[in-house]
């Protein structure tokens, strides 16, 4: 595995740089040496966006899940709690502080909801029991 040093490195079909921090890519960004620029945040194209990490599905997707799995707690929700546990706990480990994809905070409400609905569902079935 080839190891690049500590500095700003080109951003590929762009006029940017960004900063490797010997260990992994920061969100710094700054235009390449030798141009100026008005605003490092600004794009050089209107229709360009500034290059950054991608949001995790699989935390929008636990999110929703989770959210769902409150609301219909007496239909399916008991599925969707427990789908959207999982894919909460595979997404948060994907948005670590210095992971590969953004949407922590996402993955994180997605596992506290989907807890909430299956909780929903555990209290159900007790107080059925409980009852009988």
């Amino acid at each position: 595995m080839t190891k690049y040093p500590a500095g700003w490195h080109p951003v590929p079909n762009s006029d940017q740089e960004r900063y490797w921090d010997g260990s992994a890519w920061t969100d710094a960004y700054r235009p390449k040496s030798g141009q100026i620029s008005a605003n490092i945040n600004t794009p050089a194209y209107p229709q360009q966006g500034v290059i950054g990490l991608p949001t995790s599905g699989m935390a929008v997707a636990s999110m929703i899940l989770g959210i769902v799995s409150i609301v219909l707690f007496w239909a399916i929700g008991f599925i969707f709690a427990i789908v959207g546990l999982i894919l909460g706990s595979i997404a948060i480990k994907e948005c670590e502080p210095r992971g590969y994809k953004k949407g922590g905070g996402m993955a994180i409400a997605g596992v506290v909801c989907s807890s909430i609905g299956l909780l929903i569902w555990i209290l159900i079935i007790v107080g059925i029991a409980a009852s009988s």
